[in-house]
């Protein structure tokens, strides 16, 4: 009976194997192809959406009025304590 198993082993299981390998690799193959199609989908849906817009800060010189009034406030601030 052992020598029985071991002819059945020897004799099929090279090509159990190479089943078992085989069918891994297709295994991973579609997982990888699943990913990339899944990634690719996603990317295709990120470049289909409208880009958001930042709102529009105005950086040119002399555009902010509050920091002109403060800068004018201290300028004019009347700094002299003078006593009668």
């Amino acid at each position: 009976m052992p020598d029985r198993l071991l002819d059945l082993l020897l004799v099929y299981g090279p090509g159990f194997a190479v089943c078992a390998i085989a069918w891994l690799a297709l295994r991973i193959y579609q997982s990888a192809r699943h990913h990339l199609s899944r990634a690719n989908q996603q990317v295709e849906a990120a470049l289909a959406a409208p880009a958001p817009t930042a709102p529009v800060i105005d950086t040119r010189p002399g555009t902010d009025q509050h920091a002109l009034n403060t800068i004018t406030a201290a300028w004019n601030a009347d700094t002299r304590k003078e006593t009668p």
